[in-house]
């Protein structure tokens, strides 16, 4: 048998086919393209009767976040993994206690999140369901050349086809806008005169931050905090707050105040603000302790979230102790309203305790 010699194309072909095998072979290994950073507001049951809020962070295998029960509203810190489509989350108190964990399958693309809660010592097992009604956007920008600015709102999943939750994401867009715009005090002429451009001054960095929690999600109501840091120079920057509770229904949304949720003459007023200063004194509030501060003023009322657990009041830096404490957060539950709330007004499909249902 005689064997032709192939011919220079031939040649050409085959050398070509060698040298992208071996490349490919050589070649490093490129893993998948991770998923996220990304977060979301959850809300659902667990075994179909306890209602539950969540708060999800999901940055490529690595999840964390924390979630709580709507009649209680203390959180459970959650951690874990999403791999192969799958998350699996164990929680703690705390302190560090192991309470239970969740496992199920999970779609990006799917708003519902389905699977099985078991508690930490494996005697309880129910099976969960629960929707990202909002996903959580952050956004970075730079503002005249020397103000960093940091937001996190929610963007609720349905607005385009629903009128209410129309309306409750320009709220909360026109809040988070126009706190960023309030550090340079004028939102029309930014471009103040009242300082000296100084660029090579240490102190010659601003930073915003704002931060918006859904502190409690039905189709009915919407119960959001702001909390802003401003920075300006100096020792520190100061935080502030800003509360959204709206009602909502298919033709809009509408705000309301902490006087719409009691009764007028009832002494409402008296009765929150003894419940306060008994539990900042509790908890070692400096001014409160020491005596300065004994009582909330009404003014010192509007910044409050509410949910089935009962309604919160936020207090900043300065206004229940020194600026190392921070913010104080009192939840003062339902049942210590009994009598002071409107059964007309606002909250009463969500404070049976303090309506006697």
């Amino acid at each position: 048998m005689v064997l032709s010699r192939p011919s220079g194309r031939a040649m050409l072909l085959l050398s070509f086919s060698v040298c992208l095998v071996l490349a490919l072979a050589l070649a490093p290994t490129q893993s998948a393209l991770a998923f996220g950073p990304v977060e979301y507001h959850l809300a659902g049951s667990i075994g179909g009767k306890l209602a539950v809020q969540m708060e999800l962070h999901i940055d490529g295998e690595q999840v964390s976040g924390h979630y709580w029960y709507e009649t209680t509203g203390t959180p459970l810190e959650l951690a874990g993994t999403f791999t192969s489509g799958r998350m699996q989350l164990a929680e703690r108190t705390g302190d560090g206690k192991a309470t239970g964990s969740w496992d199920g399958a999970f779609n990006p693309l799917d708003p519902t999140w389905k699977g099985k809660w078991t508690s930490a010592d494996g005697t309880k097992s129910f099976t969960f369901e629960l929707a990202a009604v909002a996903e959580i956007v952050i956004t970075e920008e730079m503002r005249m050349g020397f103000i960093e600015v940091h937001i996190a709102h929610p963007v609720f999943s349905g607005a385009a086809k629903h009128r209410g939750l129309q309306d409750v994401q320009m709220i909360v867009d026109n809040e988070v806008w126009e706190a960023a715009a309030s550090i340079w005090g004028d939102p029309v002429d930014p471009a103040s005169n009242d300082f000296e451009f100084e660029p090579d001054a240490p102190w010659w960095s601003w930073e915003h931050f704002s931060e918006v929690s859904v502190r409690y999600y039905s189709t009915s109501l919407i119960s959001m905090m702001n909390e802003v840091y401003h920075f300006t120079g100096g020792a520190h920057g100061m935080t502030f707050h800003t509360s959204m509770n709206l009602k909502v229904d298919k033709n809009g949304a509408t705000a309301f105040t902490i006087d719409q949720v009691f009764r007028k003459g009832t002494g409402w007023e008296k009765a929150i603000s003894d419940y306060v200063i008994r539990d900042l004194k509790a908890r070692g509030a400096d001014w409160v302790v020491s005596g300065e501060v004994q009582d909330v003023p009404r003014k010192n009322m509007n910044r409050f979230t509410v949910s089935p657990a009962g309604i919160d009041l936020f207090f900043g830096p300065y206004e229940m102790g020194s600026y190392a404490q921070g913010t104080w957060v009192v939840l003062i539950p339902w049942s210590a309203c009994k009598g002071l709330v409107d059964p007309s007004g606002p909250v009463a499909a969500i404070a049976k305790d303090a309506l006697g249902k």
